[in-house]
């Protein structure tokens, strides 16, 4: 009975480890649907280069944020349903999203920037390269994702910063709540002669 106690464990390791946000692939931009269009046209901006777009941001987190020049980067969260995808849901119910995910060996390959928490939780600002950056989140933290927990949301928020432009070409895939949104992302993208996928996946959008 103790071998296949310990055996029971060693499975349950390996799931919690397989199912680790830190073991994904992808890495998420959550945008409105009205957005859409013009990212197809001209890829994904940095805020500091957009205009003519539907903001969904907090306009007092976005003034911190270009104080700190991260209005310069495209950031992308770890995974779907964290607290900002969250809140800008809930902000903007009658809005249709999209979340628009790029490979995190893309991101890698071209050390794209990492803030191992959420950019303004403390008062020192950590800009990380990507390998180093990768090391410092606390993956276990984040796999709990209990925003109830100051300290573990912070850590929910830890970004991946693109420098510049993000062409459409290294987008992996589109995913979408409903199959409406589905067939209008797929005109928008067929309009674009651009290729990439889309996947209807209502659990990664909150429901409002």
């Amino acid at each position: 009975m103790a071998r296949l106690s310990e055996i029971n464990k060693m499975k349950d390791s390996t799931k919690d480890k397989k199912d680790s946000i830190k073991d994904k692939k992808l890495i998420y931009h959550i945008t409105t649907l009205d957005n859409f269009e013009k990212i197809l046209e001209r890829g994904l901006l940095p805020r500091s280069h957009a205009s003519n777009f539907m903001d969904i941001a907090d306009h007092n987190i976005l003034q911190k944020r270009k104080k700190n020049g991260l209005d310069e980067c495209v950031p992308f969260h770890w995974f779907a349903k964290n607290p900002f995808d969250g809140r800008v849901q809930t902000d903007y119910p009658k809005k249709d999203f999209v979340l628009i995910s790029v490979y995190r060996d893309t991101a890698k390959k071209n050390n794209w920037k990492i803030i191992p928490h959420h950019p303004l939780a403390t008062g020192e600002l950590e800009i990380m390269d990507y390998t180093d950056g990768f090391s410092a989140i606390d993956w276990e933290t984040m796999d709990t994702r209990d925003y109830h927990n100051e300290h573990t949301k912070s850590v929910c928020m830890a970004e991946c910063l693109a420098p510049g432009v993000v062409p459409v070409s290294m987008f992996a895939k589109i995913f979408v709540k409903t199959d409406t949104v589905a067939a209008t992302v797929r005109a928008m993208i067929k309009e674009a002669n651009a290729t990439t996928g889309i996947t209807v996946n209502p659990g990664m959008f909150i429901s409002c």
